[in-house]
């Protein structure tokens, strides 16, 4: 939660001087190597913007001043055009952004920033002062200075056994905003820290950057064979506020990592949702499954509707009061079980012909089932759950059923499963080996 709030005090963008700073606060956490793109590059349609400054934004009525968009970082529509002269109401209201339903927020208009060819000029003032305006005429002085710039884009990276490399995201554009921003960025950070203590098979890379340009230019500049080490993605946002836990499938929907996130939840979370490529609320892992780099990956978050996905989404209200640090931890825990999963998930080779005793006391795996002349009264079905498994487990001695198979097939917990086939290990009756994640072949035309 501190670094939360350290990390939305700073003003940060696309674009923006600022960026520094905040990149220079998170290397204070982690390492990163910090990559940078010049204002005016384009790929692929793609454009980045110019650094973008606010100098004046102040609308005048019958000589008074009723609203100055210069006092809040949202309080002119982002990468908005210089305007100078008087206009009536129903021009003015053109170029006027807010939400009705939140009549003192100020709203955070980016269009312009991803389509910089419609930029126009445009205010975004609390809701309450639009309904205010009379008619009339308004002398608008709006001052903005755009001059060339840098995108920063930073990663930092856990080398594991492997080169192949697991990917988590986050945005780095929105100023100021916890929920869609921040707090899972400081989740991230913290969770990275939890990596760097394992010992860990896959190598992991964390990706802090604006959403969709950051990307878009950061992959640019891979070589085929560096695009393929990267197996999976996660790309989580929306961490803090009440709602369910939402998993957004990759592309295909079946890979390994859509299953062990689904598994995880499904396991620990009461509330969740699975939902299918983009039908959460989309980000970035459309740049990394496009054509030519298609890694799959899933979008993690919380939200309740497309038109709302939280109380304040994209305004000024979206600050760190809103967090519940419960909320973040639960993400976290999350992050720290699939890693786990995707680290165990192994395949088992048997060491025997025909079947073991496995209540002899020279092995002593045997697993009590419910039987009712006996036992006492309880959960039988679950009991009748490892039961089966138990009948059936020496069959998935054969190399071809990795763990998550198994937990799925019988639905049990993973963890449990994982730990239950431990014990033929210690006695010396399979060999267990990673069943390593696949990467998709790629079709790249250059």
């Amino acid at each position: 939660m501190a670094l939360t709030k350290e990390l939305c005090e700073i003003k940060s963008g696309i674009v923006c001087e600022e960026n520094e700073s905040l990149f220079h606060r998170i290397s204070q956490e982690i390492p990163l190597d910090i990559f940078r793109y010049n204002s005016g590059e384009e790929h692929n349609g793609w454009i980045i913007p110019d650094k973008w400054t606010v100098e004046e934004a102040q609308v005048f009525f019958d000589g008074d001043l009723i609203y100055d968009g210069a006092i809040n970082a949202l309080g002119v529509a982002q990468y908005s055009e210089s305007f100078e002269g008087e206009v009536d109401l129903d021009t003015l209201k053109k170029h006027i952004f807010s939400i009705p339903s939140l009549p003192d927020a100020h709203v955070f208009h980016c269009n312009w920033l991803y389509r910089p060819w419609e930029k126009n000029w445009g205010l975004c003032p609390p809701h309450r002062i639009v309904e205010s305006l009379k008619p009339g005429k308004y002398k608008v002085s709006l001052k903005t200075v755009f001059e060339p710039g840098e995108m920063l884009v930073g990663h930092h990276h856990i080398k594991g056994k492997s080169d192949s490399t697991i990917v988590f995201q986050s945005n780095t554009c929105h100023p100021h905003m916890a929920n869609d921003g921040f707090a899972g960025t400081a989740v991230m950070i913290r969770f990275f820290q939890w990596l760097a203590t394992r010992d860990n098979y896959y190598s992991y890379r964390l990706v802090l950057c604006p959403e969709h340009l950051g990307t878009i230019f950061y992959l640019r500049d891979h070589t085929p064979e560096e695009m393929n080490l990267y197996l999976a993605g996660v790309f989580g946002e929306m961490m803090g506020t009440e709602g369910d836990i939402v998993i957004a499938s990759s592309f295909e929907g079946d890979e390994l990592i859509d299953r062990a996130f689904r598994h995880v939840t499904a396991h620990t979370t009461p509330n969740h949702r699975f939902l299918g490529f983009r039908e959460s609320i989309g980000n970035d892992e459309t740049v990394w499954e496009a054509p030519g780099y298609e890694v799959p990956f899933v979008q993690v978050n919380r939200f309740a509707t497309h038109s709302q996905p939280f109380w304040g989404y994209h305004t000024n209200y979206d600050n760190f009061d809103l967090i519940q640090p419960h909320l973040l931890e639960e993400f976290l825990n999350l992050f720290k079980d699939v890693v786990k999963l995707l680290e165990n998930n192994v395949v088992m080779q048997r060491k025997f012909d025909g079947l073991i005793a496995l209540s002899n006391p020279k092995y002593d795996i045997y697993i009590e089932r419910f039987d009712p002349s006996k036992s006492i009264a309880g959960d039988s079905s679950f009991s009748n759950k490892w039961g089966l498994l138990q009948d059936s487990i020496v069959r998935y001695f054969d190399g071809n059923m990795n763990i998550l198979d198994i937990s799925e097939k019988h639905d049990l917990s993973f963890f449990e499963v994982r730990e239950y086939i431990q014990q033929f290990v210690d006695k010396d009756l399979i060999n267990i080996v990673l069943d390593e994640i696949p990467r998709r072949s790629i079709k790249r035309v250059n």
